[in-house]
């Protein structure tokens, strides 16, 4: 497995060796093929705000954006699943509104943006319930496995709160 990292923004020192770390586990947890290639961008808002509007119709930044790429008709020594752009701009808001870590919301985005790679979505409420669980779950696995060296100590808490105050 590989995690291609770009980081092309400014606002956030993110460190890039947890982040992909954390991408490799959340990978193997979700049982991403051997040869599963990931393409991870940190942008900001106005980056973000043109893909946005390119891909979705909507004019305005987003935390996170995924794009999934089906390979699965082809033969190849590298099984692409896709980019996901995170927004560290909208990511450092989020994390001040609630009253966690930056990076702790960066790492909740890689996972939303990750499951979004592995097929989830939350369109429909029985969806958001689904996807919403499986982002505690995979959280919680980190946490056990020791990889958010930026919350040690922290309780699940701020992270149980992200996700229900969004359903």
């Amino acid at each position: 497995m590989e995690v291609l990292i770009s980081n092309r923004q400014k606002l956030v020192e993110v460190d890039l060796d947890q982040i992909r770390e954390v991408a490799l586990e959340i990978m193997k947890f979700e049982a991403s093929p051997e040869n599963a290639e990931l393409s991870l961008v940190f942008c900001d808002d106005d980056f973000i705000q043109k893909l946005n509007k390119d891909f979705r119709g909507k004019s305005e930044p987003t935390d996170v954006l995924s794009f999934p790429i089906d390979e699965e008709s082809f033969e190849a020594e590298v099984r692409v699943l896709g980019d996901i752009v995170i927004s560290t701009e909208t990511a450092m808001r989020q994390a001040e509104s609630f009253k966690h870590p930056p990076m702790l919301e960066i790492i909740f985005l890689l996972i939303h943006g990750l499951l979004h790679l592995h097929g989830y979505d939350h369109v429909l409420k029985t969806q958001r319930k689904r996807m919403r669980d499986r982002e505690v779950t995979i959280f919680q696995h980190l946490c056990d496995r020791r990889l958010l060296k930026c919350v040690v100590g922290a309780p699940l808490n701020p992270i149980i709160k992200r996700v229900t105050e969004n359903e």
